[in-house]
């Protein structure tokens, strides 16, 4: 006879003793990301432990549902096969997946600075070069691969713990008993799958609640954080503001600022992972892994207030390049918008006679770059397939130095004026440089890896430039570099969400007036209208970011992670999580943003709060209607200033 009654209580406490792993999992987290951390002292973490527990059990319900649902079929005696085995082959394979998901997610943390969503696996479904990457992957994270297991054998143990009582069989009341159990048992998960009784159920943002901004991963597991993502569509519109009122604060409709169309060549040189933190031109901290790219800025306009639009190459590409950011849970480039209709350098200038080109070293197909350059207005693309000689092929790409020969070549036989990208990729994890370079550019001490490779990236850019300047293209030419996003760090001003988005954002132009240094805070989407206002571009035209070169435009960046909104504006950043002000920070004075000053500040909290606030209606309207076009009859006036 099945015992109900008893099944009940030996699949609650499988599920209780689940905490045990997730929990462990949550210190592993905190240990190995321990300079993300840096200011979480021992009690808070103690805190963040026991509040955890409350985003513990949606996941382990959910994650868990199938062996929920096995469990509680009333067959099969206690000795069974199907109580023995199948049962505990369900709950290990659920369970070994969610705990290698936190495990991994460990690793992933210093470079996108949050818990994994649901996109994620868009994400890993794009391209042909995870097959390629994992054997270094293995290599570099062979340890976090045994503590898995470790894990995954410790939860075995637990569940074999469950085992242990003998079944006892009581007939008496059998059926009142076992509905009795149904239906509290049901209830009990009802509620755990909620989160709790309030009105809706937990969502990732609801941690904002217990932890600042900076901390909310800590609270957070990895199972939760996906499955409360899949099936939500990645932007929500917003209505803040009224049509008339939202022009007035913030308007994406660039009109000529005349003067005559100069159609200078136009370079953009995107570098893999290259921090301000790295650029002793602009880190303040008198220490540089890029002579050449300092000397360069001796030479050129460079802005030492800039920021990243996001925290992924599939994200930086659009911010640069079309001046679209990623202000919502996936990427532009595969989320459900990727068709709407968008202006970019590429099709503008293509409008004006340029040719435009595309260059990235990576394989054919690598986060879908080479479809967003074709719907982007890209005529050339030259990846991988087109270099056509993998005698030069790191994991992910073509080493930087032969590639960027293979750049400055190309753009030899490309018609002048012309517009091209240039991505690079040796700055990448698993953070290799060539073998005729490592006794150049050792690691030195215990410093991070990557930074050795910042150094051979520096020194192929020295040498494209050796080529480069003897070209008759050269002298008319603007360059522009700019990351696609910061880069690992151990720095605490550098983990933290203003510092985690600092980049350089440089111009330069032989034998031009641009050259000095600009403070003016600027962010990636502002490339394109600068851009297009140095050239004296003659038509109107549609972009979320602003000309850094005019005086008259409210500058600020954006940034967004998990529903989480920060934006800056020298010298302060204000933070919205969700619809709600929760933080306001003289980044300036106090870069370790320790003291909350939203209560202090009034004037500055509420003129940031609204310009945050037309920013995202704009972006959300506009994306979500595909209305990123330039609408007749749309002002041309600049938006008010929000100064203080």
């Amino acid at each position: 006879m099945v015992n109900i009654p008893l099944y009940c209580r030996t699949l609650i406490k499988r599920l209780l003793l689940l905490f045990i792993p997730y929990e462990l999992c949550r210190v592993f987290y905190f240990a190995y990301n321990h300079h993300y951390f840096a200011s979480v002292s021992t009690s808070k973490f103690a805190y963040y432990l026991f509040i955890g527990l409350r985003f513990d059990i949606p996941a382990i319900i959910m994650t868990n549902l199938p062996f929920i649902i096995l469990s509680l079929l009333p067959f099969g005696r206690i000795e069974s096969v199907y109580r023995r085995s199948v049962l505990k082959i369900v709950f290990m394979v659920i369970n070994g997946i969610a705990i290698f998901m936190q495990f991994g997610d460990s690793v992933f943390l210093p470079f996108v600075y949050k818990r994994s969503t649901a996109d994620i696996f868009k994400f890993l479904s794009l391209g042909s070069d995870s097959t390629d990457v994992m054997p270094s992957v293995i290599k570099d994270y062979w340890y976090v691969l045994i503590l898995w297991a470790l894990m995954v054998l410790l939860t075995y143990i637990l569940y074999t713990y469950t085992e242990r009582k003998k079944a006892f069989v009581n007939t008496k009341n059998y059926v009142a008993t076992s509905v009795s159990y149904y239906i509290v048992l049901s209830s009990v998960f009802v509620l755990g799958f909620r989160g709790g009784w309030q009105e809706k159920p937990l969502t990732l943002l609801d941690a904002s609640y217990y932890a600042p901004v900076h901390d909310i991963p800590l609270l957070l597991n990895t199972p939760f954080s996906i499955l409360k993502t899949f099936g939500e569509p990645p932007l929500k519109e917003h209505n803040f503001f009224t049509p008339e009122t939202l022009d007035k604060i913030y308007s994406p409709y660039k009109l000529p600022t005349g003067g005559t169309f100069r159609k200078y060549n136009v370079v953009t040189i995107i570098l893999e992972s290259f921090s301000k933190e790295y650029i002793g031109a602009i880190n303040n901290r008198h220490k540089t892994y890029t002579p050449f790219l300092d000397s360069l800025i001796s030479q050129s306009l460079i802005f030492d207030n800039a920021f990243s639009d996001g925290k992924k190459s599939i994200e930086g590409i659009p911010s640069v390049t079309a001046g679209l950011p990623t202000w919502m849970d996936e990427p532009y480039i595969t989320s459900e918008y990727n068709k709407d209709t968008i202006n970019t350098l590429a099709n503008l200038l293509s409008k004006e006679g340029y040719r435009t080109a595309f260059f990235h070293g990576g394989i054919n197909g690598t986060m879908g770059f080479d479809k967003y350059c074709k719907k982007a207005g890209f005529k050339y693309y030259f990846g991988r397939k087109e270099y056509n000689n993998d005698k030069d092929m790191d994991v992910w790409g073509i080493w930087d130095e032969p590639y960027f020969q293979y750049f400055a070549k190309n753009l030899d036989t490309l018609h002048q004026p012309f517009y091209a990208a240039l991505f690079t990729i040796s700055s990448h994890h698993p953070f290799n440089i060539p073998d005729k370079y490592k006794s150049k550019f050792p690691r030195v001490g215990q410093e991070m890896e990557i930074l050795k490779c910042v150094r051979y990236s520096d020194m192929s850019l020295k040498e494209f430039f050796q080529t480069a300047s003897k070209m008759p293209w050269y002298d008319s030419t603007l360059f522009v570099f700019v990351a696609d996003h910061a880069g690992p760090s151990e720095d605490a001003y550098y983990s933290n969400r203003v510092g985690m988005y600092e980049l350089p954002i440089i111009f330069y132009m032989p034998h031009s007036n641009l050259k000095g240094r600009s403070h003016t805070t600027v962010q990636q989407i502002d490339i394109m209208p600068t851009i297009l206002g140095y050239l004296n571009y003659p038509k109107p035209y549609f972009a979320f970011g602003n000309n850094a070169f005019d005086s008259t435009s409210d500058h600020f960046a954006v940034n967004y992670i998990n529903d989480v909104y920060q934006v800056c504006k020298n010298p302060y950043c204000l933070q919205m999580e969700g619809t709600r002000i929760t933080a306001l920070y003289n980044y300036q004075k106090d870069s370790m943003l320790t003291h909350n000053m939203v209560k202090e500040k009034p004037m500055t909290r509420d003129s940031m709060a609204m310009l945050l606030k037309a920013v995202i209606q704009t972006y959300s309207t506009d994306i979500i209607h595909n209305q990123m076009v330039i609408k007749k009859g749309a002002s041309s006036a600049p938006p008010v200033s929000l100064n203080q």
